[in-house]
């Protein structure tokens, strides 16, 4: 597969606060990177053998989480007792707030954090109803407790957890008879390639197939209609360049005309319905 990831960097609502790392090179254009829990980072000497890109913070409250257009896997335990379970959390197209503050010392996970066009290549089911789910692994991973959950639990620091974790995907991936469908992935690179401002027409095109075609495929391997899943990669791209931008009044002024949107009203409603926020009260949440 040709490697998406370099045409497409999603962030969350706090890139500044997470704790993130890349994958090795061969899972890069299909897993966006690792992630867990505080506790299991500092276990153990950790050896940063795999690239770090953001720095972790202790943040106190909630934590907003908007759509990234990614699909998560986090596989929790209890060191104390041994008890165990995974889930699975689908594409999402709206923001929400989840706690972390009181979490227990001795409750640890780790987390996959699959590009959304690469899930399907590591579940064992079809992605038709993933859109906003926190479902038990097992939905649509069938093997991921005896294939890797297990090991999970053995680990004594993250570098293993990530070293466990890729041996389990470089696996799957072999296992893999086939790749899904190319027309879907053609379409994809489209809407990547052009940062989210794409209509229909071009997507038929650049998939080769009617857009009622394209559409069950992408329901199918992704979850989401083509229309929204554009939306969601024009929502991220936006975010970033304000992220990456100051100052932001202008930023904003410039993309208005670079994504297409007909004013600035229209981009800030359409950034508030999937960040729960306008650009500027996001920019402040990210930036406390």
């Amino acid at each position: 597969m040709f490697d998406l990831s370099e045409l497409y960097y999603p962030i969350t609502a706090n890139p500044a606060g997470a704790s993130e790392f890349l994958p090795s090179k061969a899972l890069r254009p299909y897993i966006r990177c690792f992630w867990g829990s505080a506790a299991l980072q500092q276990a153990g000497a950790f050896e940063a053998k795999t690239p770090r890109v953001e720095t972790a913070s202790l943040i106190q409250g909630p934590e907003v989480i908007i759509p990234d257009t990614c699909m998560d896997i986090i596989w929790e335990w209890d060191a104390a007792t041994g008890e165990a379970g995974g889930m699975f959390c689908g594409i999402n197209d709206a923001p929400f707030e989840t706690g972390q503050a009181d979490q227990p010392a001795v409750q640890l996970y780790f987390a996959i954090r699959f590009h959304f066009w690469a899930v399907h290549l590591f579940a064992d089911e079809h992605l038709r109803d993933v859109l906003n789910v926190h479902v038990p692994v097992e939905q649509y991973f069938g093997l991921f407790c005896s294939e890797l959950g297990h090991r999970l639990q053995a680990s004594r620091t993250f570098t293993e957890c990530i070293a466990a974790a890729e041996n389990y995907l470089l696996r799957r991936l072999d296992r893999r008879s086939g790749g899904g469908s190319d027309s879907m992935m053609n379409a994809v690179y489209s809407i990547l390639k052009h940062r989210g401002v794409v209509n229909a027409k071009e997507l038929e095109n650049s998939a080769g197939v009617s857009s009622r075609q394209l559409e069950r495929l992408f329901r199918e391997y992704i979850g989401l209609t083509p229309k929204k899943t554009a939306d969601l990669v024009r929502f991220q791209n936006v975010w970033l360049d304000l992220y990456l931008s100051p100052p932001p009044h202008k930023a904003m002024l410039d993309m208005v005309y670079d994504y297409r949107y007909t004013h600035q009203s229209h981009m800030i409603n359409s950034f508030k319905r999937f960040a729960g926020k306008t650009p500027l009260e996001a920019l402040a949440y990210a930036r406390r």
